[in-house]
């Protein structure tokens, strides 16, 4: 029986705080410290490294500022779209060089720096944290170490992402809807499989501590308190969340809501969050609406919560913040699409909404302050789907087992023949 402590290379992208590095977090506190030991590679400045090192884990930060960015993937869509007007071709040979330049100025210099990594630190498996990370996929091919895809996003995969895609040993999905969509896209149903994120309900339970938290703001328990928790990106329809509780406080006056969250640095979502400010002077509600920015404390406030509403207008692969909020035993209206549907029954364990539809969430939060029995029920059964579906020795123990499969002597030949 082999018992070598198998070293693997966690490498994570983004520099803001998301779900994908919390989901990571929890993963590497969980790990069994006798069989792996976890290195964790941010290719810029992440907030959480302080708390991986608090775990003890070796860090390391690839470039000390912020990583130089291509165009982002909207822009780069809108700029396609326009191509497209004169004609599909035009449209396809922008998207072809753009892959080709991204691959020789971005993806293969990178790719170069962490196969060394690799090299030096004498890592036995690579873990990319975010969806297909070429550079990393790269550089293990380079270092021959096996691999494999933490997919937490959904998105079309280029003709690069496919043939790289082919010497991934397996795929795991945040969630189904990020399997059907890689699936859709002609990756094998054997490569692959769905792992939730771990959700700690013990911590996110209810706490005392209500009452300090609507004082902060201003708050007192006669006030009914929606919450939105998420960053401030345009497809999060923190717009359709105002003008849904427009209308909520014709029925409601006394309902305030807090909207948790910051935006990144993108030109667009700058313009995102001015837009809804002046909103929310345009719609009257001034008294009722407080945007938090970024807030570490979000247990707390989702205990503080009568209601926590997730709005986004695309479909989300996960949605993090609403099992959080479930795990607190807190109602969530939600709208119907991407991961959402893999933890929310309609009027079971919450209730869902068609995206972009403001009327219909504002008609479900008001369900939800007016039947106060409903609600609790609801955020009940949240609370305990949360338990049964989301535990970290769940999480952690498929992951594994997942490692213990990639690092298999005959898999590790099956994959280099592959490749």
């Amino acid at each position: 029986m082999d018992l070598k402590r198998r070293r693997i290379l966690y490498v994570e992208e983004p520099a803001f705080v998301g779900g994908s590095v919390v989901g990571l977090y929890e993963l590497v506190r969980g790990l069994d410290a006798g069989r792996y030991e976890p290195l964790v590679l941010f290719h810029g400045p992440n907030p959480y490294r302080e708390r991986f090192l608090a775990l003890g884990v070796r860090v390391i930060v690839l470039n000390k500022q912020p990583p130089t960015t291509a165009p982002s993937a909207s822009s780069q869509r809108d700029i396609a779209a326009s191509l497209s007007h004169y004609g599909n071709w035009l449209a396809a040979g922008y998207r072809a060089v753009k892959q080709a330049f991204l691959l020789v100025w971005r993806d293969w210099p990178l790719a170069r720096r962490l196969a060394r990594v690799i090299d030096d630190e004498a890592i036995d498996l690579v873990h990319c944290n975010n969806s297909l990370n070429r550079a990393a996929i790269i550089a293990a091919r380079l270092a021959g170490v096996p691999h494999v895809c933490h997919v937490r996003g959904l998105r079309r995969l280029s003709f690069v992402d496919r043939y790289l895609a082919r010497s991934v040993h397996s795929f795991i999905y945040m969630s189904r809807a990020v399997e059907q969509c890689y699936r859709s896209q002609g990756i094998p149903a054997s490569r692959g499989q769905v792992v939730y994120d771990p959700i700690t309900v013990g911590i996110l339970g209810p706490t005392d501590h209500s009452a300090a938290l609507r004082a902060e703001f201003g708050l007192t328990d006669q006030d009914w308190l929606i919450s939105n928790v998420g960053r401030l990106v345009w497809w999060k329809g923190h717009d359709d969340f105002l003008r849904a509780m427009a209308e909520v406080i014709q029925t409601q006056p006394e309902a305030k809501a807090l909207i948790v969250g910051a935006s990144d640095s993108s030109p667009r979502n700058q313009a995102y969050c001015q837009e809804l400010q002046q909103l929310v002077t345009d719609l009257g509600l001034s008294g009722h609406v407080i945007f938090t920015g970024f807030r570490a404390d979000v247990p707390r406030i989702m205990a503080a919560s009568d209601v926590v509403v997730h709005s986004a207008s695309e479909p989300e692969p996960f949605g993090r913040v609403i099992a959080e909020a479930m795990a607190a035993g807190r109602p969530v209206v939600a709208t119907a699409a991407g991961g959402v549907l893999d933890m929310i029954e309609d009027q079971v364990t919450g209730l869902l909404v068609p995206p972009r539809n403001a009327p219909l969430m504002a008609r479900a939060i008001q369900q939800l302050l007016q039947d106060r029995g409903q609600a609790q029920v609801i955020g009940q059964r949240a609370r305990r789907f949360v338990q049964e579906h989301f535990s970290l020795e769940q999480h952690v123990a498929t992951v594994q087992h997942i490692y213990q499969t990639v690092l298999t002597p005959s898999e590790q030949a099956d994959l280099t023949q592959r490749v």
